[in-house]
């Protein structure tokens, strides 16, 4: 009998053992589920906060550069003066798998070759677009860099990203030395409306949400524009697309004072490596 007793004593210890380390244990991996989604709610804030800072600057930017022309130009003349091989911030390119689910209007690159070909041979050997460069010593070059790979990073051949394929463009026409990122080209020129779009126009979107400039192309007309595509590198895609009509941001337009200033004659055309 006095066995059976200790067997059950021990029984019943082992229980209230077990029942103290079961919520025990679940408060801790509660307590390990809060703090990790603490942090990681922090971050999230960190990021918009960074995002809402961005925004708000560029802003700020746009209100100085139509109420004070002066001022404006002494705040970004240091700002814009990017030395070749100034390497380009991490912020920017497109989400792959966002860009897959939503990119819905995919523009055949052959067959706008071709239509565009047709369309250029009505164009006057020295038209120039609105910034003084020749059209289509600009619409030539475009479609030389058509199916270039995609590299973050790149300014050649063998591989480039947006903000360099617009620099190395620009670069290779009128010997212009733009910034290095698709923020700094941002700066530049004078706001477009959507509507009033021209070809040469840059155009801007917000496709990292870490940073409220992180993508960029060159409009071509027709609601279309060209740029190196994280997911298919240099090619042609439409703002009417869901993926990029829902993240557009503005357009610029170069001016005969931007030309100026961003003029060189040290730029060459990145070689293939």
């Amino acid at each position: 009998m006095k066995t059976i007793i200790r067997i059950l004593c021990v029984a019943v210890a082992f229980v209230a053992v077990d029942m103290w380390k079961a919520p025990a244990a679940f408060a801790v991996q509660q307590l390990k589920k809060i703090t990790h989604l603490t942090k990681k709610a922090k971050k999230k804030v960190t990021r918009r906060t960074s995002v809402r800072a961005e925004r708000l600057r560029h802003e700020a930017l746009e209100l100085l550069r139509t109420n004070s022309p002066t001022l404006w130009t002494l705040m970004v003349s240091d700002t814009v003066a990017v030395a070749p091989g100034e390497p380009v911030a991490e912020l920017e390119g497109e989400d792959p798998e966002e860009l897959a689910r939503e990119d819905d209007l995919p523009v055949d690159i052959e067959s706008f070759r071709q239509l565009w070909l047709a369309y250029m041979e009505g164009t006057a050997p020295d038209e120039l677009i609105a910034a003084g460069l020749n059209k289509r010593h600009l619409a030539e070059l475009i479609l030389e860099w058509l199916g270039t790979p995609y590299r973050f990073g790149g300014e050649n051949p063998n591989g480039i990203d947006c903000s360099g394929f617009v620099r190395q463009i620009f670069a290779e026409v009128g010997g212009i030395l733009l910034p290095r990122t698709a923020a700094q080209q941002y700066m530049l020129g004078t706001p477009v409306e959507r509507d009033q779009l021209q070809f040469g126009d840059l155009v801007f979107f917000h496709t990292r949400r870490h940073a409220w400039v992180s993508h960029v192309g060159i409009y071509l007309g027709d609601g279309l524009f060209a740029h190196a595509s994280s997911r298919g590198g240099v090619m042609i895609s439409s703002l009417q697309s869901t993926y990029y009509n829902r993240r557009y941001i503005g357009a610029r337009r170069l001016t005969a004072r931007d030309l100026e200033r961003l003029a060189t004659t040290s730029l060459a055309p990145a070689p293939a490596e």
